[in-house]
Formats: C-alpha cells, sequence, structure tokens
C-alpha cells in the first residue's frame, strides 16, 4: 500500500466513533427542527412547506395591496371623467350663452334665455311687459333721456356694470371660475345694448330678483305704462 493512501486510513474505532457521532446529531437536530417549523404554523417533517409568498397572512396583505391598486385606479379615473364632463357643459354653457343662434338673436319678446338662480316664473309675464314698454322688444336698441339707456331693458351703464358683478357667483360654478370673470370684464368694457340675449335676460332677472322676487322692481317704476 502506498504511504499517502496508508496516512488516511481510518481504524474500525474511529469509524464506528464517527457513526455514532452522526446518528447522535441527527437524532438530536430533527426534532429541534421539526418543533420549530411547528411552532410557525408549517407542516411536520416530510409534509412540504408554504413558500413564504403563499403563507396565507402574506397573500392577504397582497391581495389587499391589489385591491387598493385597483380602488386607487378607479378613483382616478371617475375623477377625470367628472373633470372631463364638466368642462364639456362649461363649453356648452359658453356657446348658449355668448354665440348660439338663441342668444345672437336681438329682436322680439321671448321666453327669458336666462333660467338661473334668480329667475322667478311668477315674474315672467312682468318681463315682458317691461321688455314690450322699454324697447319694443329692441335688444339692441339705445334710448331714454340723453341716448344713456341700452337694451331690451334700457339699463344704464351703471345698473350694467353693477349687474356683471352681481351674476359673478352664480356664473362661476356654470362656466368655471376664470372663464366667468373673464366674461364679466368683458361685459363692462360693452355697451348693454350689445350684449347677448342671455346676457340681458340674466341681467334683468339678477336686479330684479337679487333680495327676493321683485326687490329690484324700482329700478323699472316709470315708463309710459305700469308693469
Amino acid at each position: 500500500m502506498p504511504a499517502r493512501l496508508a496516512t488516511i486510513r481510518l481504524s474500525r474505532r474511529t469509524i464506528a466513533f464517527i457513526s455514532g457521532a452522526l446518528v447522535a446529531i441527527t437524532i438530536i437536530t430533527i426534532p429541534t427542527l421539526v418543533v420549530g417549523a411547528n411552532a410557525v404554523g408549517r407542516g411536520p417533517s416530510g409534509v412540504a412547506l408554504l413558500p413564504a409568498a403563499q403563507a396565507p397572512s402574506q397573500v392577504a396583505a397582497v391581495a389587499n395591496k391589489r385591491v387598493g391598486a385597483r380602488d386607487s385606479m378607479t378613483v382616478a379615473a371617475s375623477a377625470a371623467a367628472v373633470r372631463h364632463q364638466r368642462a364639456v357643459m362649461q363649453a356648452e354653457m359658453l356657446a348658449r350663452t355668448t354665440t348660439s343662434k338663441a342668444t345672437l338673436d336681438m329682436r322680439g319678446i321671448e321666453p327669458s334665455l336666462y333660467q338661473g338662480e334668480f329667475f322667478d316664473p311668477a315674474s315672467e309675464e312682468v318681463r315682458k311687459c317691461i321688455v314690450k314698454r322699454e324697447s319694443e322688444g329692441q335688444y339692441d336698441v339705445r334710448g331714454g333721456g340723453g341716448n344713456n339707456y341700452f337694451g331690451a331693458y334700457q339699463m344704464s351703464d351703471a345698473l350694467g356694470d353693477g349687474a356683471t358683478h352681481m351674476m359673478l357667483k352664480e356664473h362661476k360654478s356654470i362656466l368655471g371660475a376664470e372663464k366667468a370673470k373673464e366674461l364679466m370684464a368683458e361685459l363692462r368694457e360693452t355697451p348693454v345694448n350689445q350684449w347677448p340675449r342671455y346676457w340681458q335676460d340674466a341681467a334683468f332677472s339678477t336686479v330684479y330678483n337679487w333680495e327676493g322676487p321683485g326687490s329690484g322692481a324700482p329700478h323699472w317704476a316709470g315708463g309710459r305704462w305700469y308693469c
């Protein structure tokens, strides 16, 4: 036998000692592992253990995150849809009040185009009577003392300017705050008889019913006949 191999030959006593030690280590270690596994809710030795990602608590956490993400997307999508719908409605209302065929029709005694917060259906016949008396239904007329009264309701510049401030709050919610401010400023720079029909009707109803039905009637107390 070569000397190199002889140096690693183990005696029978040494082999028996090592074998016994390994058996002892196995007997001691395996129950410890099983107990440890059972302590965290895993199966006994020989049963496949759940991967960490499949543990019940972690599965629930992952599911909750997915539901939360889905709900967040739903809320965001809903908010975007609401903003889009509001923008569409505001654009439609702006066109209706400034450029539509109805609002640019400056002749005739017609039902009020404005039917907002200060419109009073019970005063509609009175309103039509005032339009008939003041302008014969001509929304683009200028007249009165010194030719200083304008439009279907023969408003002075001062009354028209005041009406724009009174109309602002309501129309912020209808047109959007910035567009309403911009439009009211444009109206103040424009003679009332050049305002579209909607805005003349809105100005009248807002002033006439500002503090309740008919509260502004004294502005139209005079004339060729009583309304």
